[in-house]
């Protein structure tokens, strides 16, 4: 590859990166109706001309970023990992895991789509598969950390569990003044981890 295709490539890369990640911002800070093409573009830094030679519609960008949110989020999900001496402490750091990456600054963005894909099918059906391919993700550590508890009857249900009431828990604790409506951490760890110790016998 010659300099200047290298330097052309490196730019659509570059300029892909900003309209993404300007979207994400966009989706988090101001919501779904206000991501506009336009706003994407400003917060981007790029001509508008430029933002639709990449993404020409608002549901392009939003496809894409959406993308972009799951690579991130398992990116570093791999990143922190779960290692640990016992498998009983690789359960905690687990747990603490799925809190964490709720807890990324990207959050609020994935939050916000979770709301419009109520009323938007098309974003719905994309929102739903990006869920599946993350629980599946996260179903495949949980297994690989903790091998004897994922040989317990209800293990798979557990961890979708655990899942589901985290994400529960970060939707009520971002409405401002909800505070008093849900547990802390600890405590409610507490309880899953219960819950995984009073798991079946291997299956």
């Amino acid at each position: 590859m010659s300099t200047g295709v290298r330097r052309q490539v490196d730019r659509r890369a570059a300029t892909t990166e900003r309209l993404l990640d300007a979207t994400i911002e966009c989706l988090a800070d101001e919501g779904y109706v206000a991501t506009t093409t336009r706003r994407v573009a400003e917060r981007a830094g790029v001509s508008q001309g430029a933002q639709q030679h990449y993404f020409p519609t608002k549901a392009a960008l939003v496809d894409a970023a959406m993308t972009r949110l799951v690579e991130q989020l398992l990116a570093d999900a791999a990143a922190r990992g779960v290692e640990a001496a016992t498998e009983r402490e690789r359960a905690e750091a687990l747990l603490d895991l799925i809190w964490e990456i709720h807890h990324l600054p990207i959050t609020p963005a994935v939050l916000e789509l979770f709301n419009v894909a109520r009323t938007e099918p098309v974003l719905a059906q994309r929102v739903a598969e990006i869920i599946c391919a993350g629980m599946s993700e996260i179903e495949a550590l949980a297994a690989a950390a903790l091998p004897s508890y994922a040989g317990r009857a209800g293990f798979g249900d557990f961890i979708q569990i655990a899942m589901a009431t985290v994400r529960g828990t970060v939707v009520v604790a971002a409405i401002p003044g909800a505070t008093a409506a849900h547990p802390s951490w600890p405590a409610l760890k507490a309880h899953l981890l219960g819950s995984l110790e009073r798991l079946g016998s291997p299956a």
